[in-house]
């Protein structure tokens, strides 16, 4: 006989985990079940190189997560119950130039700009001057990041009653490039704001990308950029406490195959071992919808549905991945104080940089280089041996090599990852074959086929761009997480607030919660259960 819950969600990623950790919590019965041998998804913790040396095998930038009431409140009691405790390093990040200078970001907003003046005294005041014009205008859209987005249009005509809501439309069709040529004179601030702002996997001159610059400046100096102690994976482990400890099950070790449709509504899963498990009030899909509506349901939707789902567009480009055990952590030739930020970017010349972007369009490994170099242990020293380190070493590639395809990236992912690591070794020499015990190294190809939901190897989910954002993502039919099947909804990176670890799972859940009558505001308070 198959078994039968209230909610099943396919995957076990922390949005997933989220959004039912919030469920358990209004007395659902949920049940989560996940391919993988652990959960998280992509925010997880595993000992990828050498015994006790513990690798972020995704994520591992815990900054949106910060402003949302998950972590700010402690809604699920992850930090006062069930282990999670977070690290703080002093910078957030360090861009590193080829001169062995560095400027730093800090959540502090004034030794921001102090280092900003080294290079610039006019950048330094007009930073500040960025910050205090965005600043109010975020403060409302943070937390919008963690409810069900408004629809697009509404979005707009709110934003256009105010001149700082103008300025963000604006950004919205402005690159990153245009707006830092409009506020920066610098070439070091240039690049340091046009790096920062490609993490989510979009070009720094691609149109829309501004409005990355005009969200990230100031949620940097509003909330700290945070690592769980022991590993990124720790967040998933307190969510996956949450869940069950309100009486909610994780499968792990099973595939999901096929999602059963019955009378026009998903009625829950088929497993590939055969087993079935029912869902009486919904079933929650993690992955990317590209899988969810060509793989598990070939049929229930249009033809025109399925060929606006076929054409949602992957980011600008994807990345190489390298976790790194090492002897000593890397020694930069620009200091010590190097080692006081999470996120060190080594990069090139305004030129070069801009260089890099153009390969990435054409299906090219960039030839001048700019890694995120992150070595979790000189601030968690848990996570290796004593004395030893760990490093992540990420570099934007492309997932359509010009030359062979994605399946090019089985023959020169080490060629690729081995320039990377020179590329690092001219600004911290110490990077040599004796430093390093171990290596794996993860090719956009082998994201792809390690997690159905890493899409053409794609962390954070689809493109970032603003026609797939917002109530937008990935498409405006699947834009506040229902579909077309009665009783399905999807969570995660293709959905609102978009990719990264952000919590969004409570986003999607106050939806859910809408639709089967729950008072979310009484889940959170404790006053209110749900009853089955």
């Amino acid at each position: 006989m198959a078994r039968e819950h209230d909610v099943v969600f396919i995957g076990a990623g922390h949005n997933g985990l989220t959004a039912a950790g919030y469920l358990a919590k209004a007395g659902l019965d949920v049940c989560l079940v996940e391919k993988a041998a652990f959960m998280g998804g992509a925010v997880n913790t595993q000992e990828l190189t050498l015994p006790g040396f513990k690798h972020d095998g995704g994520g591992m930038a815990h900054i949106f997560i910060q402003a949302n009431p998950l972590i700010t409140s402690d809604e699920l009691e992850l930090k006062s119950r069930f282990g999670l405790k977070y690290i703080y390093p002093e910078a957030a990040f360090a861009t590193v130039y080829p001169d062995d200078t560095a400027l730093f970001v800090y959540k502090d907003l004034d030794r921001t700009c102090e280092s900003i003046a080294q290079f610039s005294a006019h950048d330094a005041e007009a930073y500040r001057k960025f910050y205090e014009l965005t600043k109010p205008l975020v403060e409302i859209l943070a937390s919008g990041l963690f409810t069900a987005p408004p629809p697009f249009g509404a979005l707009m005509a709110q934003l256009d009653q105010s001149p700082v809501g103008q300025e963000l439309i604006r950004s919205m069709m402005m690159s990153a490039w245009d707006m830092v040529n409009q506020w920066f004179e610098h070439d070091k601030t240039k690049i340091h704001l046009t790096k920062y702002v490609t993490e989510p996997l979009i070009g720094a001159e691609e149109k829309g990308s501004g409005v990355y610059l005009f969200l990230m400046v100031p949620l940097t100096h509003m909330y700290p950029t945070g690592l769980p102690e022991g590993g990124s994976g720790m967040l998933s482990e307190a969510l996956g406490r949450a869940v069950t400890a309100h009486g909610g099950t994780i499968l792990l070790n099973s595939e999901v195959v096929k999602i059963d449709v019955r009378g026009g509504r998903a009625a829950g899963v088929l497993l590939r071992s055969g087993e079935e498990i029912l869902a009486k009030k919904a079933v929650v899909s993690g992955v990317d919808p590209r899988v969810v509506f060509t793989e598990w349901l070939a049929d229930g939707t249009s033809t025109d549905f399925r060929r606006r789902v076929d054409n949602i567009q992957d980011p600008s480009f994807v990345g190489i991945n390298q976790h790194l055990a090492l002897n000593e952590p890397p020694r930069y030739k620009a200091g010590l104080e190097i080692d006081k930020a999470y996120c060190v970017e080594p990069v090139p010349w305004l030129e070069d940089y801009r260089r890099i972007y153009d390969d990435l369009r054409y299906g090219i490994p960039p030839k001048a280089k700019a890694p995120l170099v992150v070595c979790q242990t000189l601030h968690d020293p848990t996570r290796a041996p004593t004395g030893k380190h760990t490093v992540y070493l990420w570099h934007y590639e492309p997932w359509a090599l010009r030359d062979g395809g994605p399946e090019q990236w089985d023959q020169i992912k080490t060629q690729v990852a081995d320039e990377v690591l020179d590329a690092l070794r001219a600004y911290a020499p110490n990077m040599t074959p004796e430093n390093i015990l171990a290596r794996t190294i993860h090719s956009p190809l082998d994201y792809h086929r390690m997690n159905v939901n890493l899409y053409h190897g794609a962390a954070l989910g689809p493109g970032a761009f603003m026609y797939q954002y917002f109530s937008y993502r990935p498409i405006p039919e699947l834009g506040r997480y229902k579909t077309p099947i009665e009783g399905l909804y999807l969570v995660g990176h293709a959905t609102h607030p978009g990719g990264g670890i952000t919590g969004g799972g409570r986003a999607m859940v106050q939806a859910l919660m809408e639709d089967l009558g729950i008072d979310f505001d009484a889940v959170v308070s404790g006053k209110v259960l749900a009853h089955a």
